[in-house]
């Protein structure tokens, strides 16, 4: 590209750059509403689905029974870390019903988006990479008293990570309806 090129293609960007800085931004207050409707009743659903997942793995830590497929050790694992779930999606939960799109101003409803996405995405990655460590330990676990077994809860596993890639796009279509402009 020669410079005579560059120079056009500045002035070119610097027009559209002067045409939008007076342009105010308004929010599509219904497809924000919605999507903000679908994020919430997904974050309860976790926060109801990790609460209950807790419940069970703590009392059966709590009640001691051993079994050499599912130690007790794990249980107690399970049980906390479904619990720590729960609070964060808690966390999560409370920072999106702060939201008021319809009453602030745009630039503070993405200012608070772009945190719960931040958020959202930490929350995520922390609880994957915590839970791929668990699995990591129990299929080996699992290996060494039988391979039926093991089959069967990779096979399990796999499928969830499956569903897990076909729900992905719809959450990411509900965070970015969050900030839907006119």
């Amino acid at each position: 590209m020669n410079l005579d090129e560059l120079k056009k293609s500045m002035s070119t960007l610097d027009d559209v750059l002067t045409q939008k800085s007076g342009d105010t931004i308004t929010l599509n207050t219904t497809i924000c509403d919605t999507a903000q409707k679908r994020v919430t009743k997904q974050y309860r659903r976790n926060i109801q689905m990790c609460a209950v997942l807790a419940l069970v793995f703590i009392v059966l830590w709590l009640s001691g029974t051993d079994n050499p497929r599912f130690p007790v050790a794990m249980k107690g694992f399970l049980g906390v870390y479904m619990a720590v779930a729960a609070m964060m999606y808690a966390v999560l939960y409370h920072m999106i019903k702060k939201i008021q799109i319809t009453s602030e101003a745009p630039i503070m409803v993405m200012k608070q988006v772009s945190n719960l996405r931040l958020y959202t995405l930490a929350t995520e990655i922390v609880l994957a990479i915590v839970l791929a460590i668990f699995f990591t330990i129990f299929l080996g676990n699992l290996w060494s008293l039988g391979s039926y077994t093991f089959w069967l809860v990779s096979g399990a596993l796999l499928i969830s990570v499956i569903i897990a890639v076909i729900i992905l796009p719809k959450k990411i279509k509900d965070f970015r309806e969050l900030t839907a402009i006119n």
